[in-house]
């Protein structure tokens, strides 16, 4: 299940870039991301039929749908309005998985108590770099 999640996410994203770089410059950013929610959420109602395990009502929630929503909806415009001023697909979703994961290992370090190593440290200044090569050289 470790791996099928991983890539689960990364399908997930793929199908995410190819159509939201396609949507039409002349939609509604706001209007075309409604529709998307409205699919999405139908979609939603059908797996709480397939996947029935786990509580249902709004006290099993948290502030963290608020978070989720709000986190979503930056995402999602963000990346309509990159494609839209003329990014590239893969330039817009390194820097934006490069530059994340820059802000999250400090977070995750300091909130949930997650372990920093030197190999990480490393890999997020490999990535760091190579996001600046990969930028420099547009």
């Amino acid at each position: 299940m470790y791996m099928a999640a991983l890539l689960l996410a990364v399908a997930g994203s793929v199908m995410y870039h190819l159509a939201i770089k396609q949507m039409p410059a002349e939609a509604n950013p706001f209007f075309s991301l409604a529709v998307s929610y409205g699919l999405a959420m139908t979609l939603c109602l059908f797996g709480l039929w397939w996947l029935p395990t786990g509580q249902r009502g709004m006290a099993a929630l948290s502030w963290s749908s608020l978070g989720v929503a709000l986190g979503i909806l930056g995402i999602e415009m963000g990346f309509l309005l990159a494609y839209r001023a003329g990014w590239n697909i893969g330039y817009a979703a390194l820097s934006s998985n490069v530059l994340t994961t820059a802000l999250l290992l400090p977070i995750g370090y300091y909130l949930f108590r997650e372990s920093i190593s030197l190999g990480r440290l490393a890999g997020l200044g490999f990535s760091l770099l190579g996001l600046w090569m990969l930028l420099r050289a547009r």
